[in-house]
């Protein structure tokens, strides 16, 4: 879809507000065919540093250093330079309502060690971390190459079973990330489900549960989210190792290649 027609249709969206839609109207589609190497700055933000594994490394590839648009793709890169992490990533600038689908097309040129790369949802003006909620809807790390991991987070969760996360109980081995591949996420009031190639790999239901600390264990009904695109990189984080295991040099840099990013009313 040619860039004007694109920001039309998200200017109209965010004009008419979330109330006036319906079900199959299109809130974006985003192809990164834009000619400027860049993504659409009405659209999308880099990603910025936070003293966190996967945003610690954006501080050293300020705005879109490691951040491309080429050849109809977004090509996030981790790579290492002058002794140096460096990681791109970027997020959308306004959040998308509840009953809304997200489709993101992506592959990877090659498996990184230490690398995570992750497909994701944060809630806008949401309460402090995990207490709103995130969705990720692709994570991936090479101690599993063959897995894509499909989580939510939720204060609940850290309450009730002593981690943020609840997980895919069976992911899907036989993934090969550097081929072309559909994750999806289709978010309502009674459940997230997910999908890797129009296939559905895991729901998460609302149970309409709060504990005595007022912790809910379905919050993801309650803001818009946006979406980030993003090749972090693991290794050692506060002393300790990360999920992603230590980076292996040889393998950067690395890339994550984004098709297309659709997000669409239920």
């Amino acid at each position: 879809m040619a860039q004007p027609i694109r920001n039309l249709i998200l200017t109209s969206i965010f004009l008419l507000g979330a109330a006036s839609l319906q079900a199959g109207d299109v809130l974006l589609t985003e192809n990164f065919d834009g000619v400027n190497r860049r993504p659409d700055t009405t659209v999308w933000m880099p990603c910025r540093y936070s003293n966190t594994v996967w945003g610690r490394y954006f501080d050293a590839s300020p705005n879109y250093d490691n951040v491309s648009v080429e050849g109809g793709y977004l090509k996030l890169k981790a790579d290492k330079r002058n002794g140096v992490y460096r990681t791109g990533g970027i997020r959308s600038i306004k959040g998308f309502p509840c009953n809304t689908r997200v489709e993101v097309k992506a592959r990877f040129t090659h498996r990184v060690g230490g690398g995570f790369p992750a497909i994701w949802q944060m809630p806008v003006g949401g309460k402090s971390w995990p207490q709103s909620g995130e969705i990720d809807i692709m994570e991936w790390v090479q101690s599993t190459p063959g897995e894509i991991y499909q989580t939510v987070h939720s204060s609940y969760n850290e309450a009730q079973l002593g981690r943020t996360g609840e997980s895919n109980a069976q992911p899907n081995r036989t993934v090969d990330i550097t081929q072309d591949h559909v994750y999806a996420v289709d978010r309502t009031a009674n459940a997230l489900v997910f999908y890797i190639d129009g296939h559905e790999t895991w729901r998460y239901e609302n149970q309409q549960k709060t504990d005595d600390k007022g912790n809910i264990q379905y919050p993801f009904a309650d803001y818009d989210f946006d979406i980030i695109l993003n090749f972090s990189l693991g290794g050692e984080f506060k002393g300790g190792k990360t999920w992603a295991g230590s980076i292996n040099d040889a393998d950067l840099p690395g890339e994550m290649w984004i098709d297309w990013v659709k997000v669409s009313k239920l």
